[in-house]
């Protein structure tokens, strides 16, 4: 069990911390009941008769006066029965001490049990809504992160189906092979958007038969790769290349010698990818939804992966550079 879960549970969050609190009593004590030549079990015993009545009334007054009436902001009713309940308990406790040869309990142990009891009681309140409020912040990006891979698959096909319904126009005979090819796409995009990391090999693979598939319908596309430092243990979230390389591929083939240029270095668990593209002077003539782009710094925040991502147009020059370090490692 994690820390959490074990503080989650009542039985053994109040067992770890009575056992805690206990043992500091005996540190105090030890030397003063030990001078006595009092066996371990007089000790303890002794111990329990004076601690443990102690908590059970500062766990009654935390559970039945603070929650119930202090913060529900009932504050007369809350004074006076913070009054009467412990001048009850400092007549119970200077009664029941002498009785069980624990001597006269002091009003500044009185008001040190009462401080220290309350302390710890709005501690406990404060750390379980810190641990609810992170429980509820990790269900809605979990929330927010499966949305965004599933915008990934339509956004895809939309741009799939664009682009087959112009082959259908100009080169019908190659359509039946274009929407094989199309098929082997998709299907890594649907397995891979199932899973929160993937290898960073098969993302790259991913990313080559995409750009094959691109300079094969478009012959005019050339396309430089660099790829370096790649190994077999480096993960990385699925489809991160892919709207950056989706808007290269689009708006180069706008232009009469359209080209990519691809450089990727890992470095540990670090990587740099580079992607620069020729594109028009003027305002392209392609609409574009902005879904991919918008939707990658997103998910790069919902991850919570430290990253720069930069996107600059210089003249006829789009380039796009993201950094990200400390990437996770298969295991």
């Amino acid at each position: 069990m994690t820390i959490a879960k074990i503080y989650q549970n009542f039985f053994l969050r109040n067992l770890i911390v009575n056992t805690l609190v206990y043992l500091v009593i005996l540190a105090c004590i030890y030397d003063e009941i030990r001078l006595d030549g009092h066996s371990w079990s007089y000790i303890l015993s002794k111990i329990a008769m004076g601690y443990f009545p102690c908590i059970v009334w500062i766990t009654v007054f935390n559970i039945c006066i603070i929650n119930p009436f202090l913060f529900h902001k009932r504050f007369k009713i809350f004074f006076t029965l913070l009054a009467i309940y412990w001048t009850g308990f400092y007549f119970f406790m200077n009664w029941f001490f002498p009785l069980v040869g624990l001597g006269n309990l002091k009003t500044l142990q009185i008001v040190s049990l009462i401080i220290n009891g309350c302390f710890f009681y709005f501690l406990h309140i404060v750390i379980s809504k810190k641990m609810s409020q992170a429980d509820k912040d990790i269900m809605n990006f979990k929330s927010e992160l499966s949305f965004l891979k599933q915008q990934l698959n339509p956004h895809f096909l939309l741009n799939a189906m664009n682009n087959l319904y112009g082959e259908a126009l100009a080169e019908p005979e190659k359509v039946p092979d274009r929407i094989l090819n199309l098929s082997d796409l998709l299907r890594y995009q649907i397995e891979a958007s199932k899973k929160d990391f993937v290898l960073m090999q098969e993302e790259i693979a991913f990313i080559k038969k995409y750009i094959e598939y691109y300079t094969f319908r478009n012959e005019r596309l050339a396309v430089t790769q660099n790829i370096e430092g790649v190994h077999d243990q480096i993960e990385i979230p699925p489809l991160f290349f892919l709207p950056l390389v989706e808007n290269a591929v689009k708006f180069s083939a706008e232009t009469a010698k359209p080209f990519i240029n691809l450089d990727l270095k890992v470095n540990c668990r670090s990587l740099c990818f580079t992607l620069k593209n020729n594109c028009l002077d003027t305002e392209s003539r392609l609409s574009s939804t902005g879904i991919g782009i918008e939707n990658l710094k997103r998910r790069l925040e919902v991850y919570g992966l430290k990253h720069t991502l930069s996107c600059k147009k210089e003249k006829n020059m789009f380039v796009v550079k993201l950094s990200i370090w400390h990437l996770p490692t298969a295991v």
